[in-house]
């Protein structure tokens, strides 16, 4: 990347119907992770697979929180010192 987008060009890129498309296929996707949570879908009798399973679901979940909810001041950081988008510290899941 060779430098960073302006917080106007940000704006813009929030405003794009594909981005708005976009946000909205991935609460959907979050509100049906809930509902599959809230049912029991990820409770299994081995406590292991249980604990996996629902480790990556958190995972996915914070990975579609982290696009929804991204703004200027988000974007920044995460491409300070050249670091990748999306990378956080070592275990992070990218949102709290």
């Amino acid at each position: 990347m060779s430098r960073a987008i302006t917080e106007q060009e940000f704006k813009d890129w929030l405003t794009l119907p594909v981005t708005l498309a976009v946000k909205e296929i991935l609460e959907a996707k979050r509100e049906t992770l809930r509902q599959q949570w809230e049912s029991g879908a990820f409770t299994d009798y081995d406590n292991v697979a249980m604990g996996l399973v629902n480790v990556g679901n958190i995972g996915t979940c914070r990975g579609y929180a982290f696009v929804q909810e991204l703004d200027y001041e988000g974007y920044l950081t995460e491409i300070e010192d050249d670091k990748p988008i999306g990378a956080g510290p070592s275990g992070s899941g990218g949102t709290s």
